[in-house]
């Protein structure tokens, strides 16, 4: 578990050492974004996701260079994460510049899933409540973590919008991803499986790069992280998943995420029904409380409920759900 620390400690300290003068050229550049979730609508750097993905990408790569150089032989584990995460920034990038139509955004994150479908990571029985133990066998690498990769990634992408949201819910995961880990160990009392080490090493660096990016990113903002750093944080949880075989802790961990999308279609069918506009953000107050149309996503929830609802108030609100929902589910998998 060294491993793992070594990877928080190196994501984390690339992304706070490069995000302050990359806000600076961000600026400098004119690549700026509205927050729109402020009555003044003030000018906000925008796409520094590059730099989570950066942090992503050095430190596993450093971790690969300690293994090779110490004589040892690297998990395909690793390098499959570490092609699925580059390759989902690759499309962040291209979203953020070309600004993709709805279908093609939801349909692109499928292509970083290949280096996890090519190299057959994770194994190919899986736990489904009331179902009981399935062996998919050619299935899991051709369909299942396609879908599992993809829904993940579109997910992420989709529950985010607001300062601090994608990050903490990223933070989150990935923290509770490495607890069920250590805590497997333990409970064991067994040596960690390579799968499950590199399980935590992904999710490590994702926590560091999470809670960096969270210190520039969270209300109120100081940069913005555009598809290209939410891919990234959503091909990494992803890819961790898949490796530690956490099936049923992915289906508790992401359960808000599917409510969100959920919500997104009951949204799309009623402006259609309706033949109303589609509104995409929340309309700040002149107090700073957020107004919605309706409970159509989670970060929509409690402003319909309330209205005292805050951006900064609600983006903690939902991060401690999450918390709630991820640890708590963490024991119970384990216990």
């Amino acid at each position: 578990m060294l491993t793992v620390l070594i990877v928080i400690i190196l994501a984390f300290a690339i992304v706070v050492l490069a995000l302050p003068n990359t806000i600076r050229l961000l600026k400098e550049k004119g690549i700026m974004g509205i927050d729109v979730h402020k009555p003044d609508k003030p000018e906000v750097a925008k796409g520094g996701g590059f730099v989570v993905l950066f942090a992503l990408v050095t430190s596993l790569l450093i971790v690969i260079g300690i293994t090779t150089f110490q004589g040892q032989e690297v998990d395909t584990g690793l390098l499959a994460a570490l092609v699925s995460i580059l390759l989902a920034g690759m499309i962040g990038l291209l979203d953020d510049t070309l600004d993709f139509k709805n279908r093609t955004k939801i349909v692109l994150p499928m292509l970083a899933a290949i280096p996890m479908m090519v190299m057959q990571e994770g194994t190919t029985t899986m736990s489904i409540p009331l179902v009981g133990t399935v062996d998919f066998g050619v299935l899991y690498p051709l369909v299942v973590i396609p879908l599992m990769t993809t829904f993940i990634i579109d997910s992420t992408n989709m529950y985010g919008g607001m300062n601090g949201l994608e990050a903490g819910l990223s933070a989150i995961n990935s923290a509770a991803l490495i607890l069920y880990v250590l805590l497997l160990s333990l409970i064991d009392g067994t040596e960690t499986t390579q799968a499950l080490l590199d399980s935590g090493v992904v999710a490590g660096a994702l926590l560091g790069a999470s809670i960096a990016f969270l210190i520039f990113n969270r209300y109120p903002a100081k940069i913005l992280p555009g598809d290209v750093g939410r891919l990234p944080m959503g091909a990494a949880i992803a890819a961790a998943l898949i490796l530690g075989n956490m099936d049923r802790l992915a289906i508790f961990l992401y359960a808000p995420f599917a409510l969100n999308f959920l919500l997104y279609i009951i949204y799309k069918l009623y402006v259609r029904h309706k033949g109303i506009e589609y509104v995409k953000f929340a309309s700040p107050r002149e107090d700073g409380t957020l107004k919605v149309v309706g409970p159509f996503t989670m970060y929509w929830m409690l402003p319909h409920l309330s209205k005292n609802i805050t951006e900064e108030r609600n983006v903690a609100l939902l991060i401690l759900l999450q918390a709630i929902i991820a640890f708590g589910a963490v024991f119970l998998l384990v216990l």
